[in-house]
This record gives C-alpha cells, sequence and structure tokens, in this order.
C-alpha cells in the first residue's frame, strides 16, 4: 500500500463494536508485544481543552531537550497530525510500514472474529511507532472518555491531566456531569499525581477526589485567581502565575486557565526525575501552536476558526468573543454535527452574531442540515443566509463584515478542517489576506 491507500485502509475499519471494555485491546497489545509497556506517559483526559493541554506540554517538553511523543485525535490538518515527535507530523513512509507491520495482527484478530477498531488500530501505531523512536516520554490523549477509552491500557502514568468538563458524548459516557467525570476520572491509576483544570464543576472534581483517595494520588489544581492578567488581544494573552510571566498565543481565559493546569502538571512530574525550568515552561508556552483553537486565519479580514462543538466549548469562544473580538462586526460561518445539542451551541453564539451563514460540514452522514442549523440561528439572529460551498461562504461573510468586522467559524472540527482547507486555498490564490 502507498501512503493513500494506507490512510483510506485506517479509516475504512469500522468505528464501533459491541464490546465495551479493554478486552480486545489487550489481546491487541499482546500480539504486537505490549509496546505501550515500554514508554513513560502523561495521559491528558477531560471534555474540552484536553488537545491544547496536550500541545502545550508538549511544546514544554520539547523545549527542555526531551524526546516527546504527543498523540491526538481528531485531525484537523490531515491524519498524520494525531501522530507526532517534537512537533513534527509522523513521516509517510513511517506510516505506511508500521501500518504494514501490524497488519498481520489485524488480520489475525478479524479471522478470529473481533479484529480491533478503527481508534485502536490509530492507537496502536502511535505506540508502536514511539517505542522505535525511543521517545523520554509520551503526550498521551484520549479519545473518548478516559475509563475504557483504547489509550488507557497503559500502566500507571507520571501524571493524570484532566482539562475541563463538561455534557458532550453523553450517549457513551453519561448524563451527568458527575458520571462523565467518573468515566474521565478513570485514567488515574497507581499513586499518580492528579492534575486538573482550574475552576472544573464542582461536581465533577468531587468525583475526581474521590478516585484520588481511593487510589492514595496527590490532587493538584492550579488557582487562577493567582493569575495576572496584563494584555488579552487577538495576539494571545500575557500573564503572570506563580512568578511565571507567560506569552500565550492561544486566544481565551479557557487557554490560561489549561496553560495554569500545564504549568502544575510540569511541577508535578519533576519529581519523576524530569528536568524542566521554568525559563522552559514559558519558552515551551510561548512556541505552542494547535490548529482550529481560536485560530486566526487571517487578519483582513480577521477571520477566526474554532472547533467548538459543544456547550462547554461554544461558552468559551463566547467568551473569546465578547472580551476580545468586543465591538467588531460579527459574521458567523456555522456548520454542525446532528448528534451533538445543537440547539444551545447554536443559539448561544447566533445570539451574538450580526449575520450566521450556515453551512452542512462535509462529513454529511452525521451532520446537521445547514438549513436545520439555519432555522434555529434565525431564533435568535436577524440576519440568517444558506452558505453555498465552503469558499463562497466565506467571500460572503467577507463582504458582510467589511474592513473592521470579525469572520468566526466555528459548530464542529470537521468544519473546521473544511472551511480551513477552503479559506487558507483562496487566500493563497488570490493574496487576499495582509
Amino acid at each position: 500500500m502507498n501512503f493513500e491507500q494506507t490512510v483510506d485502509y485506517i479509516i475504512n475499519l469500522r468505528h464501533r463494536s459491541d464490546i465495551k471494555g479493554l478486552s480486545r485491546m489487550r489481546r491487541f497489545m499482546e500480539l504486537l508485544g505490549n509496546p505501550q509497556d515500554r514508554l513513560s506517559y502523561i495521559h491528558i483526559t477531560g471534555t474540552n481543552g484536553k488537545g491544547s493541554t496536550t500541545a502545550m506540554l508538549n511544546s514544554i517538553l520539547t523545549c527542555a531537550g526531551y524526546r516527546a511523543g504527543m498523540f491526538v485525535s481528531p485531525y484537523v490538518l490531515e491524519f498524520r497530525e494525531r501522530i507526532q515527535i517534537g512537533g513534527e507530523m509522523i513521516p509517510k513512509e513511517e506510516l505506511v510500514r508500521i501500518v504494514q507491520k501490524i497488519k498481520p495482527v489485524i488480520d489475525r484478530m478479524y479471522e478470529e472474529g473481533d479484529g480491533p477498531v478503527q481508534f485502536e488500530v490509530v492507537t496502536a501505531i502511535g505506540f508502536v511507532y514511539f517505542v522505535e523512536q525511543k521517545c523520554d516520554v509520551v503526550c498521551l490523549e484520549v479519545g473518548i472518555g478516559g475509563l475504557k477509552d483504547s489509550t488507557n491500557i497503559i500502566r500507571e502514568p507520571l501524571a493524570a491531566v484532566i482539562a475541563n468538563i463538561g455534557l458532550d458524548h453523553t450517549n457513551m459516557l453519561g448524563n451527568t456531569v458527575e458520571e462523565i467525570a467518573a468515566q474521565k476520572a478513570g485514567i488515574i491509576k497507581g499513586k499518580c499525581p492528579v492534575c486538573v483544570y482550574p475552576g472544573v464543576d464542582p461536581g465533577a472534581l468531587a468525583v475526581i477526589m474521590e478516585k484520588c483517595a481511593e487510589n492514595g494520588s496527590t490532587l493538584i489544581q492550579g488557582n487562577f485567581r493567582h493569575a495576572d492578567i496584563l494584555r488579552q488581544d487577538i495576539n494571545g494573552t500575557v500573564f503572570t502565575y506563580n512568578s511565571l510571566t507567560i506569552r500565550l498565543p492561544l486566544l481565551g481565559q479557557h487557554q490560561v486557565c489549561n496553560a495554569i493546569n500545564v504549568i502544575e502538571t510540569v511541577r508535578a512530574i519533576r519529581g519523576a526525575g524530569f528536568r524542566v525550568s521554568d525559563e522552559q515552561i514559558v519558552r515551551g508556552i510561548g512556541a505552542v501552536k494547535f490548529p482550529a483553537r481560536t485560530e486566526i486565519l487571517c487578519k483582513n479580514p480577521l477571520t477566526i476558526v474554532d472547533g467548538a462543538h459543544n456547550d462547554n466549548g461554544a461558552e468559551a469562544l463566547e467568551a473569546v468573543i465578547k472580551d476580545i473580538l468586543k465591538d467588531r462586526p460579527l459574521v458567523l460561518i456555522m456548520g454542525m454535527m446532528g448528534d451533538k445539542d445543537c440547539q444551545k451551541v447554536v443559539r448561544r453564539l447566533a445570539a451574538l452574531a450580526d449575520a450566521v451563514i450556515a453551512v452542512t460540514p462535509s462529513l454529511e452522514y452525521r451532520a446537521l442540515p445547514k438549513e436545520e442549523l439555519a432555522k434555529l440561528a434565525g431564533e435568535v439572529c436577524q440576519r440568517v443566509e444558506l452558505g453555498d460551498g465552503f469558499r463562497q461562504s466565506w467571500l460572503r461573510a467577507a463582504e458582510l463584515t467589511g474592513e473592521k468586522g470579525t469572520i468566526v467559524i466555528c459548530g464542529s472540527l470537521y468544519l473546521a478542517t473544511d472551511m480551513r482547507d477552503a479559506v487558507l486555498a483562496l487566500l493563497r490564490e488570490n493574496s487576499i489576506c495582509k
């Protein structure tokens, strides 16, 4: 198989099965020689912010001279984004080679009647690659939940990191924040330090505290009140926290909270022998890049793309709009997956906009049709239009905003990928953006 065929092979594997738990993943790893047992991890979970948290941790460890692997999902730029070392995506030829290496095991398991699902295979590719590349540490983001997630095959991590928790994937994780927190807390193993997002829901925190007490783990939660925000604009945030002055390129107060959690995590793993100076923490956070998290694609017209797709994420984006983008005409380009809480997200964000352009993400079998989204947006926004393709939607938004306005692309990471590719290609072709 070539690279394109390899990615198609992975993507076309089944997504779900009836098995609940890690029994199949354990069997898969055993047949591969348990590569996951030869690595050290920082394990990251949460409803929102776990990707940004993972990226910041990886950037800091790389700045400190460690060979740091990073496993994230889903991808925005391309499939290889999910598996990185030191900010570099897995090379195409390495992805092809590793899939060829593990495919006989995958085939064997399917012949036995229970082959691995797509995410299990991607996780296995990551483990094999990180072992072969002799990573010092891996920043490992869960897929969904924690307790039953494929990544939770690992032994006790250096630290368990829990980002903000809200309602999402309720059909799989539970209908309350407490039930979801119990799934997230499943990554707490042994007596590893547990670093928790400042301001996490009190009900979720109580569940995490109970799990820590059960395991004898130390719970560490940074305090946002110890942060002093010096400057906040479209270029990021400058703030101080416990004697550190941080320049954070990612937008929003929620990212400051993520950064505080990261700082506390790095300080916690110093006890495991990782030598990371405060100066390296500052440099690492300042160098972080993560696509589609309040990412600026263009400054003229100001165009921001954000993957917020649930009420928790929409609330964070709402704060960015109110705190940083205030007093600017606002046009939203929105598209969502139909299995999300569309009404809450659309109503929260569309109410802030002067106009909304509704589009259907390319993953049509899951997407909310743009006509339905437009109907929801029309309940709180007077001007709602149906988009005519991704490129034309951005061009129309640029007409509506004028020179002093802002375009925000939001509602889904799938839409973020669609629109990001279309807008950047359009800007390159026409030299529009300054």
